[in-house]
């Protein structure tokens, strides 16, 4: 083998293994420097306000990054109010009608029991009595240590969400600490934003700095397309939910409507968290029409999720809609939950990698190049 062969061989190791060292290296420090990164978004959407305080009403750049934190803030606050509000208004209708739902429920499982389980358990018991006492004994057994092991699952289980909830609250001190540092760097990022600026252009002559600013450039735009669009999705989720309850003619639609679309956030779970259970409530307790009802809604919701996600993704951040199909099945494949929003940042990631031709300048040193990020 060539001398010439071998280099480029190692040249290739080479790059593979700085690749991976970079990605693990990211992945350490995300750790570390996460609340920075929340701080450094913040700002970058704060950042056309601040401008507007400076230029246009000629406040301080200080003041004016501390006026549009209290503003984004509070309109932050005041949506998280929203939601509470209405969520609460939902939970104070579920409130309402659930003593007759619950005593209607009763009814049914006694009247399940009293006309399926009660036959079943005397036929049971008789075939029992008519077992040999060894068998009885077995059978007793048996029924003794299922008891057992439901009960150990049931206190296992207790045990975990107690653990969960003390977690919950012991972790309540560090949120605080992480929501105060967020606070401070937003600030002072946005602060001095322009002070960053001016000590990039200092690069601007040297080769691979237009390259990188192509590559955030598209990150950029990327993300917000990314926000734009899932904003987009659960406005869609909201209209369609809202319309089939009033085509349904149940009883507070908006509350309902706006609770399935803040459930929509969740990946996996979303609008069925209400639907499902709302479903099979319907089916128990015989309203077998608003059950088909909800039924043909929620499928509706899923349909249109399943069609118009690839679609409004890929038309916010950029790539092709079977680029984004492609990006969010392997997503939820390798990353699971996560894989919704990992996915489609990946494939924004490597195309900005691919417009900034940064592809194409590895694999010029990988074959040895003399003229790199030029």
């Amino acid at each position: 083998m060539s001398t010439e062969r071998l280099w480029q061989i190692a040249r290739f190791i080479g790059v593979i293994l700085a690749i991976f060292f970079t990605g693990w290296l990211i992945i350490r420090l995300s750790s570390f420097m996460y609340p920075f990164v929340f701080a450094f978004l913040l700002a970058l959407f704060s950042r056309p306000l601040v401008d507007f305080f400076q230029k246009r009403l000629r406040i301080n750049r200080g003041w004016g990054a501390l006026l549009s934190i209290i503003l984004m803030s509070g309109l932050l606050i005041g949506s998280l109010v929203l939601i509470i509000m209405q969520l609460i208004r939902g939970l104070v209708f579920v409130a309402n009608q659930l003593p007759a739902q619950i005593q209607e429920l009763s009814l049914y499982f006694q009247k399940l029991y009293n006309e399926k389980l009660a036959p079943i358990w005397n036929d049971a018991s008789e075939a029992l009595r008519s077992l040999e006492p060894s068998q009885q004994n077995t059978v007793q057994n048996s029924i003794q240590s299922l008891g057992s092991s439901l009960a150990s699952a049931i206190g296992e289980g207790s045990k975990s969400v107690a653990g969960m909830l003390q977690t919950v609250l012991a972790t309540l001190p560090s949120i605080a600490l992480i929501l105060v540092i967020v606070l401070l760097a937003w600030f002072f990022i946005s602060k001095d934003w322009h002070r960053y600026e001016l000590r990039l252009k200092k690069y601007e002559m040297l080769p691979w700095f237009a390259r990188a600013e192509s590559v955030v450039t598209s990150l950029r735009s990327a993300l917000f397309g990314y926000i734009k669009a899932q904003l987009t999705l659960i406005t869609i989720t909201f209209f369609i939910v809202l319309i089939g309850l009033l085509i349904i003619g149940v009883e507070h639609p908006f509350a309902i409507a706006f609770i399935a679309a803040f459930f929509d956030i969740l990946p996996y779970l979303g609008t069925g968290s209400v639907f499902l259970p709302w479903i099979a409530y319907s089916i128990i307790t015989g309203d077998t029409g608003l059950a088909i009802g909800l039924a043909i809604l929620y499928a509706i919701v899923i349909l249109q999720r399943n069609i118009m996600e690839p679609k409004i993704v890929g038309d916010n951040i950029g790539i092709q809609p079977i680029t984004a199909l492609i990006a969010l099945f392997v997503g939820i494949q390798v990353f699971g939950v996560f894989g919704l929003i990992l996915g489609p940042l990946i494939a924004v990631i490597i195309k900005a990698l691919h417009n900034a031709q940064i592809f194409h300048y590895l694999w010029d040193f990988i074959k040895g190049s003399p003229t790199p990020f030029r």
